[in-house]
């Protein structure tokens, strides 16, 4: 009698996991779809020719959407090895490279980065040129500090982008010094900058779809795939135009090109540290502290942040009347959003050359009321 009890209770214990694994999946059938449906409204409405999205969820890839157009007669539909430039989201590579660099002793993080050898003539230029990565005023209001020519800063002020005034102690995004990381590697190991990459990112992530930029000899089937840019013109009946390819040469700020399934692959590789240990990535993602002691809104190349208890780590990539695009994680959670496009539809406002703000970007936003769970 026992033993009959005990399989009615097994039965029905089995049951209710039964109809409670069904409804979760009608759940999540259902946020899915909705999803689905908004990337399309979203794209329509801020005038994106070309979209590429790609969602993971404990290191698979649970949706992967090509909406759109790569071109202007749409006679080229968006597949899912379409590529684009992914500018700034390629500075995330060079904190793992420069990471794993110095983990196997060939860099010194804190070695003087004003020893390259054209640093004083760029240092002069970007300081007396009104540019404002050279000290000024935004346009709400905030004082950006001067950059100092005289000053020692190191590859890690750089690579956290805390090189304005005294280095160390505040955070401005500069993505004009952070790109001569590339240029000061060269010259201090005597090898190219692409050879750093593939090393650490590419070759150890075991990744395929990405090309080191344009002139990357592996990259002809990446390059095949680019989608051309647009730019937004109010003028013309769809309002776009073309667009001229921006500069597509690898460097530490910009210069890597994928596509939306294949930057979902590197995450993966980052999240079963096939690129990183688990020490390095925890570093990678721990921001400084500012002079008040808060911590900073920006790690080794990426942007921290909290949002409703989850932290947040992401970059976005953005190309003037060109690209723009967004690498978002949420670590506890096991999410991951990668969003390409070919114009600037993607960049929203997000404060981000003084903090991190990504929930005011509506598509990251929808995305983290979605897939993050409370």
């Amino acid at each position: 009698m026992k033993a009959i009890i005990y399989y009615l209770l097994l039965a029905t214990l089995a049951c209710f996991s039964a109809r409670e694994a069904l409804a979760q999946s009608q759940v999540t059938n259902e946020k899915m779809q909705a999803f689905q449906a908004y990337l399309k409204e979203f794209r329509k409405e801020n005038l994106i020719p070309s979209l590429s999205v790609a969602v993971v969820k404990d290191d698979e890839i649970i949706m992967l959407e090509s909406i759109g157009f790569q071109d202007h007669d749409a006679e080229e539909p968006t597949t899912e090895d379409t590529s684009y430039l992914a500018a700034s989201i390629t500075k995330t590579f060079t904190g793992a490279t420069l990471l794993a660099m110095e983990a196997d002793g060939h860099i010194d993080l804190d070695a003087d980065f004003t020893t390259l050898s054209d640093w004083d003539r760029r240092c002069h230029w970007l300081t007396t040129s009104g540019n404002i990565f050279g000290g000024g005023t935004l346009d709400n209001g905030y004082r950006v500090p001067d950059l100092q020519c005289d000053q020692v800063i190191t590859l890690r002020h750089v690579l956290q982008h805390q090189v304005q005034g005294e280095p160390g102690m505040s955070f401005f995004y500069n993505p004009i010094v952070f790109g001569r990381l590339s240029n000061w590697v060269e010259e201090n190991t005597g090898k190219s900058w692409r050879y750093w990459v593939n090393n650490y990112v590419i070759e150890a992530g075991d990744l395929e779809g990405i090309a080191a930029g344009w002139r990357d000899p592996a990259a002809s089937e990446v390059l095949a795939h680019i989608a051309p840019p647009f730019r937004h013109a109010p003028e013309e009946s769809d309002g776009l135009a073309n667009s001229v390819l921006p500069n597509t040469e690898l460097n530490a700020s910009s210069g890597i090109i994928a596509s939306a399934k294949a930057l979902a692959h590197y995450s993966i590789a980052l999240d079963e540290g096939r690129i990183l240990s688990k020490d390095l990535m925890d570093k990678m993602w721990s921001p400084a502290s500012d002079k008040e002691g808060n911590p900073m809104p920006y790690a080794y190349c990426w942007f921290v942040q909290n949002w409703q208890g989850h932290k947040l780590v992401w970059h976005g990539g953005w190309w003037p009347d060109a690209y723009a695009g967004l690498l978002l994680k949420v670590p506890d959670s096991g999410v991951t959003l990668v969003a390409l496009g070919n114009t600037d539809g993607l960049r929203f406002e997000i404060n981000s050359l003084t903090g991190a703000h990504i929930e005011k970007n509506p598509l990251a936003l929808r995305f983290l009321e979605t897939f993050v769970e409370d």
